[in-house]
């Protein structure tokens, strides 16, 4: 079947401006290439989106290996009962964890946080604890900080997550009821009363008797993860898991 000539010009011209698009799209590559957002210096290797260095570098925790007895599972002894924890890093004020989370947080970049989701599944996936889990959910920002910055790095940590653990996420299973202050320069006690009725959930027929992962990017004092679970266990959670992808050295 014949085409119309002015038919056979648009379909050239299209082709020839996708042409141009992947030419002028490799050499922005070769003049500002995507550099590791972990040390922002090098090029990440092959397939993958940090550089050879900083995935060497990056602490891992191995809480995976033994997530009923380990530097985060311990923080919850005696507070809230959990079924296993993880932090998948170590974080520290100068480590490569921080400069991920900084340009998670305040450059905008999602995509970094499923990546490092994908990560931690690809960690906790390795753990016959945590393969009992049934559905993930992640730790919510108030809808006004949430408006400040776009998104929560938590919603985005989750998605990878599900994609490495095959397992749903919950967006909106719990919500964030008040705007508490940040957390970053508050001793623990502060940081205890500052978590305390901060979550509602939303959801209860989505969680009652099932096994559920709730995250977080970071684990310090473990106030809010303990906030945020209890109110999970009161509306009927059978077992509950913690992760995240860092902590305290």
């Amino acid at each position: 079947m014949w085409e119309l000539p002015h038919l056979i010009i648009e379909k050239h011209l299209k082709v020839a401006l996708l042409s141009q698009i992947k030419k002028i799209s490799g050499i922005i590559d070769l003049i500002y290439p995507e550099l590791c957002p972990s040390c922002c210096m090098d090029q990440p290797v092959r397939n993958h989106f940090l550089c050879l260095k900083c995935l060497s570098d990056l602490p891992l925790t191995n809480h995976h290996r033994n997530p009923q007895h380990n530097e985060v599972a311990a923080i919850f002894w005696g507070r809230i009962p959990i079924r296993a924890a993880a932090a998948i890093y170590y974080f520290s004020s100068s480590g490569g964890i921080r400069g991920i989370l900084h340009r998670i947080k305040y450059e905008g970049r999602s995509d970094i946080a499923v990546k490092m989701g994908e990560i931690m599944g690809y960690y906790l996936a390795q753990s016959p604890a945590f393969k009992r889990v049934d559905a993930i959910v992640p730790i919510p920002l108030h809808p006004a900080k949430k408006a400040i910055r776009g998104f929560n790095q938590c919603d985005h940590l989750a998605i990878g997550l599900s994609e490495s653990l095959d397992v749903n996420w919950l967006p909106g299973a719990v919500i964030r009821t008040r705007n508490n202050p940040s957390q970053t320069k508050l001793t623990r006690d502060k940081r205890i009363q500052n978590s305390q009725s901060l979550f509602e959930v939303c959801q209860p027929e989505e969680l009652k008797g099932k096994n559920i992962l709730l995250i977080d990017d970071l684990v310090t004092t473990g106030a809010t993860l303990e906030s945020c679970g209890l109110e999970l266990l009161e509306a009927g959670v059978e077992n509950l898991f913690i992760a995240t992808l860092g902590c305290g050295e």
